[in-house]
């Protein structure tokens, strides 16, 4: 599956979300376990905090148990990352030029100038 055809398919995705689940829901696509199965539920802003008060990158971790290596060199197209833009930490997808993000109204794609990663995996 391409990464475009996915985010295609995502943008219409109504469905509770968290700001996890667009990279999970990915990784699912391509035949992985769902990292984010604990917390996948959980939707509201309060909870989320609760959850992630240590940052995503230790949540993350504990989901994805080694199941991904994780991306020491350059991203490829696909890779998922936890990145931070304005103090806020988000799952993304690296498309290949951009870093995609399910928010409430949709998909946002952002300029890789625009945030900063934490740590990637490759799926």
């Amino acid at each position: 599956m391409r990464v475009g055809d996915f985010l295609l398919a995502q943008a219409s995705n109504r469905a509770p979300w968290n700001c996890s689940t667009l990279a999970a829901d990915w990784c699912m696509a391509l035949g992985h376990p769902d990292f984010a199965e604990e917390w996948r539920e959980v939707t509201d802003e309060a909870e989320c905090a609760a959850v992630a008060a240590d940052g995503l990158v230790p949540l993350w971790d504990i989901g994805i148990c080694d199941a991904l290596p994780v991306v020491e060199g350059e991203l490829e197209a696909g890779d998922i990352a936890v990145v931070s833009a304005h103090g806020m930490e988000a799952g993304a997808i690296w498309t290949g030029e951009r870093w995609a993000m399910r928010l409430p109204r949709g998909i946002l794609c952002a300029a890789p100038d625009a945030v900063s990663v934490a740590k990637a995996w490759r799926p």
